[in-house]
């Protein structure tokens, strides 16, 4: 989870994400971030803008595949570390003028945002992408029983979404649901020990849906969504 939209001295600490460690991104987060971006943007990728990029694993990511990123943070401290590491950042949307992106990502951002102005800022955010652009996001899953950890666990989380609301403010944004939901449970770990752990919770999570007559796809702790603006 990334920058809260109210500042805690402390939330990195909390966070543990040490300054050393800014930018580097696991084989597990590579392959997460790789499969979904070969679904919502299979298309090479030029320029892409975080939104709250907390200790920068994912720029560190795209950076390392030849894009050219820029990142939105609203933590002094963070934002120095993305000046260190040579990646421009800045405090606020505004600061990026009449410039567009192929890529917008914001992962586990939009929950720190009250939830009047996700509308405006979901507007703003399609007029900064290019024709074809991608809005990619992640959100604790509000609609899952599963994603209550995710949360309210966090004292910085003022908004619960899900896709039924997701869907609703994109409608109010000119942006289109492309595509939603996470990586497979069969590709999300390489460890047999968390490979099993993985089958495990898909198989729990179509035993609840099967239950409660709901959509297994949707239970999921999180909930990962790509946006295209309307007609491009």
């Amino acid at each position: 989870m990334n920058a809260p939209t109210q500042e805690l001295t402390d939330y990195t600490t909390w966070k543990q994400w040490d300054a050393a460690q800014f930018g580097r991104c696991s084989r597990g987060d590579a392959r997460y971030f790789a499969w979904h971006l070969a679904r919502c943007h299979p298309a090479p990728i030029a320029q892409a803008l975080e939104i709250g990029f907390g200790n920068g694993s994912f720029l560190g990511y795209a950076r390392s595949r030849g894009v050219t990123v820029v990142g939105i943070e609203t933590q002094d401290e963070l934002r120095r570390r993305a000046a260190a590491a040579g990646i421009e950042a800045h405090a606020a949307i505004d600061g990026l003028g009449e410039r567009r992106f192929d890529l917008i990502a914001a992962f586990d951002v939009f929950e720190h945002i009250e939830q009047a102005s996700l509308i405006p800022l979901f507007q703003q955010l399609a007029g900064l992408l290019e024709p074809g652009g991608v809005l990619l996001c992640r959100v604790p899953n509000g609609e899952s029983p599963f994603g209550r950890i995710y949360q309210h666990g966090d004292l910085t989380h003022v908004t619960t979404l899900g896709l039924s609301k997701l869907r609703q403010i994109a409608s109010a944004s000119g942006l289109v649901i492309t595509c939603h939901g996470e990586v497979p449970w069969y590709r999300s770990a390489r460890n047999p020990k968390r490979l099993a752990r993985a089958g495990l919770r898909r198989l729990i999570e179509r035993v609840v849906a099967f239950a409660y007559h709901w959509d297994a796809e949707a239970l999921a702790p999180n909930l990962v969504v790509g946006l295209r603006r309307a007609g491009s």
